[in-house]
């Protein structure tokens, strides 16, 4: 299980004063994942179901963006989603799969989704991590993640089951 250490996540971040300004972490963590390469191997295969998922700087930005995707977090949530972004790839490398085909409800363009679990430890806690993946024709790419710190979680249980 990966182990992270908030504050030195954070550390890495300019986010005084941008913690309910979505663009502006956005900007800062953009300008972070592409001084550390972030983005130039980003593709990652999920071990369980062979699912390659590309992840890019639309999905970075789609994850921090407006009302409950980040704006209107608590601040624990907004920290923790913050904290595991750069373990990305790792986490839809050795995630579970929720649901491997699922229809977009809200738009009927033809885009499917797929969801992968996993979980962090954050400071001693652990913390389930729900990943999407809208599915195109051409290639897998990161949509968004959330964080649930829920010891009842459906996204911990398959854990609890697995181990």
């Amino acid at each position: 299980m990966i182990r992270i250490n908030l504050a030195e996540e954070l550390k890495l971040y300019n986010l005084e004063g941008k913690w309910n300004d979505y663009i502006g972490a956005q900007k800062e963590i953009l300008q972070v994942l592409r001084k550390e390469l972030f983005f130039d191997s980003s593709n990652v295969v999920n071990k369980e179901s062979g699912l390659l998922v590309k992840i890019s700087s639309k999905g970075i930005r789609e994850t921090i963006g407006n009302g409950n995707r980040f704006q209107i977090l608590p601040q624990k949530l907004k920290q923790y989603k913050i904290a595991t972004i750069r373990y990305l790839p790792e986490l839809i490398e050795t995630g579970y799969v929720i649901c491997a085909n699922m229809e977009n409800s809200h738009d009927k363009t033809g885009y499917r989704y797929a969801y992968i679990g996993n979980k962090v430890c954050i400071d001693n806690e652990e913390v389930g991590i729900r990943i999407s993946i809208k599915k195109k024709i051409d290639t897998n790419h990161f949509w968004i993640h959330n964080v649930d710190t829920n010891k009842n979680s459906e996204l911990l249980s398959p854990f609890i089951k697995r181990s």
